[in-house]
């Protein structure tokens, strides 16, 4: 297991057990059932009762009141069930409204990312240490070698292409940010950190001009990172359904 993924091996996005997850549901069904088929009995007697008393034509004000009582206990049986599912549905037309109103703003950081991954400028990191260290070199040391930029550069266009088409709402929006951050953690840990954490020795034998880009690079992914974990930390203060949201990553220092 990698470093990213250990990172978030503890947290609240881990998986469940099934046999954990059926301790809960029968719980859950043990609490609720019972009440519930007792209910469902009275309403049913009462019920029977009323259309007795109603055959014989004996007993009016017995009747009414069995009536009475046979609706009270039909309204009692399913107000709470009703009441929970309209709490839920309340509760997620925020978190949709809510998801509208936040998701332009990830998807700016979505396409902000792409500077880093474009191959198209030489100021991506792969572009430095291909034009700027590899290169210059014809030993070309392992230690520079990083995975191919095509892995982050699909990856992210596929991806910002779906949430683009996406209707914003918060089960979608979840999905999107956790997959972003699997992204952006993935490639800080597998391309950005390897290279701003050499052994000093191979630190060393970085060109003073080649230096001077991987700093410029790092300033500016420093300050993307920054910025994106700051808005993911507000989102996961704003709603229940998103507390836990993951909202740091390691950020690599400066070569010196």
């Amino acid at each position: 297991m990698d470093r990213f993924s250990s990172r978030f091996r503890g947290s609240r996005w881990g998986t469940v057990s099934s046999s954990d997850s059926a301790g809960v549901h029968l719980a859950e069904d043990e609490t609720t059932s019972k009440p519930f088929d007792l209910k469902t009995l009275l309403a049913a007697v009462s019920l029977v009762a009323y259309i007795f008393t109603q055959l014989s034509d004996k007993h009016p004000t017995q009747s009414k009141v069995l009536l009475g009582f046979t609706i009270f206990l039909v309204a009692a049986n399913y107000y709470a069930p009703l009441k929970r599912q309209a709490a839920r549905l309340f509760e997620r037309r925020r978190d949709d409204a809510f998801a509208r109103n936040v998701f332009p703003k990830f998807r700016e950081f979505v396409h902000r990312f792409g500077e880093f991954i474009d191959s198209r400028t030489n100021n991506t990191l792969h572009a430095i240490v291909l034009t700027e260290i590899l290169q210059r070199r014809a030993d070309r040391p392992a230690a520079f070698s990083i995975p191919n930029m095509q892995l982050w550069h699909g990856w992210w266009l596929y991806f910002w292409q779906r949430i683009d088409r996406q209707h914003n709402t918060m089960a979608e929006m979840l999905a999107a940010l956790m997959e972003f951050h699997s992204l952006v953690g993935s490639y800080t840990n597998n391309c950005v950190t390897p290279i701003f954490e050499l052994p000093s020795n191979i630190r060393d034998e970085v060109p003073t001009e080649a230096k001077s880009s991987l700093n410029s690079f790092q300033q500016r992914f420093e300050r993307f990172l920054g910025e994106y974990e700051q808005f993911a930390k507000s989102l996961s203060e704003s709603r229940p359904t998103l507390r836990g949201l993951p909202c740091w990553f390691s950020t690599p220092k400066p070569l010196i």
